[in-house]
């Protein structure tokens, strides 16, 4: 310890404030309400103002909730995202919490800056010394985070400590916002380069050298007719979850764009020689353990189109389901039931373990080739698509669904096999290449994350700034915080003891 610096405890630094809920029946208590209450998904920013939630005066005296003054340190003790961080702020204003919260009012003298970066250094302690055991969510014990041991600075070089570790944070901030940025523009070139590969843009130098009419190259037209024959031979006019040939889907193309030469317009009942939706096994069927069969869930699947295989779930099926929900290397998933904003997302199956199926909030997408399943992966995650899909989403509070009745009537271009796989290979050409420009923002921002912490580690060993020796020492600071207060004097009218 520098010098003036002395361990004290959380608990010994103010005052601790918890939170409660008003009745959400009361809708007065929410109307019009100008008192900020916090909650955990508030606690995203290092200093609280403005809240998505505000109760009125009548709210905090109707229930358990309390004023938090400014300058106040708040702690999430209870919630999920107590598995990996443990989110700390400062408030900027007179603020209430819900009860998931506690908040520290530090005594004059203390840094509430000074407290909450030291929590962000020590987080990863936090939550190994003070979480809660046996509750269903993941909890911190309160009387162990206010046992839990702080270094205290004189206060003078507190302040010192904040501004300097403020300056710092500010440099790296702006290389972070210019990572941010990179990432963004890395989401926009995916999204032009799907778009440019589904309306036929991104292979229209390739098509000048490679006609399709005159030639004896398949058309879009002759590959949609090849699938609609080899449907019929090998199931005789019925695949299982899928209609008839008889009852197709007429698709009217007079309000659709143009496409190119030897393109045609189809739809999923069109492309698909087979779809299925899965098997259902709840929560407590499934296991960490690599026993049974790998179930493939709905978060497996990624907004980008990828279906992550490393981290699986395992389940029992006898020998007919895992036969019927087996997933093969090419097959197509899409997510039909999920959040409004996550619902069909869409990923092509790569090398799956043998054994492998998926689950029933996903549908099973099988077309006549690895080809045109790939192809068909791409236009179910590409941004024209996309915009239609919203149209067909049914939503309620809290989950939304595409049934596949609304699903098998969207519009889906299908370009020519041959130029097919060479979208495909342009497609993958490119994405590889912003993949790694991906890797090397990760590799920068997990930098930047790592010279914030070596900036906090720094800073509480005494090195960020000079010490001053005329600064009071944080013992004498501290002595005068734990002192009884005075007793307040009599005043001249004050009444005294008979004689």
């Amino acid at each position: 310890m520098p010098e003036g610096w002395c361990w004290t405890t959380l608990g010994a630094l103010g005052t601790w404030t918890g939170g409660g809920t008003p009745s959400k029946a009361n809708s007065a208590f929410w109307t019009d309400g100008t008192v900020p209450w916090v909650s955990p998904k508030d606690m995203k920013v290092a200093v609280i103002g403005e809240t998505e939630d505000r109760i009125t005066e009548a709210a905090v005296e109707g229930s358990s909730t309390k004023y938090v003054p400014e300058r106040s340190v708040l702690m999430v003790m209870r919630s999920g995202i107590l598995k990996h961080s443990f989110p700390v702020a400062v408030t900027d204003r007179t603020v209430t919490l819900n009860q998931d919260l506690r908040a520290l009012t530090p005594r004059s003298g203390i840094s509430a800056d000074y407290v909450a970066r030291y929590l962000n250094l020590a987080a990863t302690r936090v939550l190994h010394d003070c979480s809660k055991d046996g509750t269903t969510v993941d909890s911190i014990d309160a009387s162990a985070l206010e046992r839990f041991k702080i270094p205290i600075a004189p206060f003078a070089e507190q302040r010192r400590i904040v501004a300097r570790i403020d300056a710092l944070f500010a440099e790296i901030d702006e290389g972070e916002t210019a990572l941010a940025a990179a990432r963004d523009g890395l989401d926009t070139f995916r999204r032009a380069l799907l778009k440019a590969a589904v309306t036929g843009e991104l292979t229209k130098d390739w098509r000048t050298q490679n006609p399709t009419v005159g030639t004896k190259q398949e058309s879009g037209h002759d590959l949609l007719a090849r699938i609609k024959m080899k449907r019929s031979i090998a199931s005789t006019g019925k695949r299982r979850g899928k209609r008839n040939d008889a009852s197709a889907i007429v698709l009217d193309i007079t309000t659709l764009p143009q496409l190119p030469e030897g393109w045609a317009w189809g739809t999923i009942d069109d492309i698909a020689i087979d779809t299925l939706i899965g098997l259902d096994r709840g929560a407590a069927s499934q296991r960490p353990e690599p026993v049974g069969c790998p179930y493939i869930k709905m978060q497996n699947i990624s907004v980008e189109g990828k279906v992550d295989l490393s981290n699986l779930v395992y389940v029992d099926a006898d020998a007919e389901e895992t036969s019927k929900y087996a997933i093969m290397d090419g097959d197509v998933l899409f997510n039909t039931r999920n959040s409004k904003e996550l619902v069909g997302k869409t990923g092509i199956v790569n090398h799956p373990a043998p054994g492998t199926i998926f689950n029933n909030n996903l549908m099973r997408i099988r077309s006549i080739d690895r080809s045109t399943n790939q192809w068909l992966a791409v236009a179910l995650v590409s941004p024209p698509f996309l915009e239609r899909l919203e149209m067909i989403k049914k939503a309620t509070t809290s989950v939304a669904a595409i049934y596949a009745s609304d699903l098998f009537t969207l519009p889906i271009p299908i370009p020519p096999p041959a130029e097919t796989d060479e979208i495909l290979r342009r497609i993958s050409k490119a994405l590889s290449a912003s993949a790694d420009t991906l890797s090397v923002l990760d590799a920068e921002a997990a930098d930047a994350a790592r010279l914030k912490q070596s900036i906090l580690k720094a800073a509480f060993e005494g090195r960020l700034v000079p010490q001053d020796p005329a600064d009071e020492p944080a013992s004498a600071l501290l002595a005068r915080l734990s002192a009884p207060a005075p007793e307040a004097r009599r005043g001249r009218g004050a009444r005294t003891r008979a004689k």
